[in-house]
C-alpha cells in the first residue's frame, strides 16, 4: 500500500510561488527599513555635531575678543611682567621689578638725538 499511495499537497504550484515571492518581498523591505535606520541616525548625529562646532566656534570667538579686552587693560609692567614670563625670562611668581635712574634716561634720549642726525637725519651739505 505504501507503493501505490501519493500525497497530494492542498496548496498548487501558483499558490506557493506566490507565498515565497511574498516572504522574499517582505524580507527585502525588512532589510531596507532595518539598514535605512542606522544611516538617518548617522545624519542626525552630524548635524548635532555641526550645530555643537559652530555654537563652540561662537563662543571660542567671543572668548578671543573678551582676552584681548583684558589684555588691553594691563598696564605698562604688568605687560612687560607677561611677556618675560611667556618668554620664560622669569617664573610664573617673580615679582619684576623696573629702576631706571634719571641719567640712563638722559643718556638714551641723547644716544637717540646722535642716531637720528648721523644716521636719519642727514643735512644738505
Amino acid at each position: 500500500m505504501s507503493r501505490n499511495t501519493q500525497v497530494i499537497s492542498s496548496i498548487s504550484r501558483k499558490t506557493k510561488l506566490n507565498i515565497t515571492s511574498v516572504v522574499f518581498i517582505l524580507f527585502i523591505i525588512i532589510s531596507i527599513i532595518v539598514s535605512i535606520n542606522p544611516i538617518v541616525m548617522m545624519i542626525s548625529k552630524r548635524n548635532q555635531i555641526s550645530s555643537l562646532e559652530n555654537k563652540l566656534n561662537v563662543t571660542r570667538k567671543e572668548d578671543i575678543e573678551l582676552l584681548a579686552v583684558e589684555k588691553s587693560l594691563y598696564n605698562d609692567e604688568i605687560i612687560k611682567q607677561e611677556a618675560l614670563k611667556q618668554f620664560n625670562i622669569a617664573a610664573p611668581d617673580d615679582k619684576i621689578v623696573y629702576k631706571v635712574n634719571e641719567i640712563d634716561k638722559l643718556k638714551r634720549r641723547e644716544n637717540l638725538k646722535i642716531l637720528y642726525y648721523k644716521e636719519i637725519y642727514k643735512p644738505n651739505n
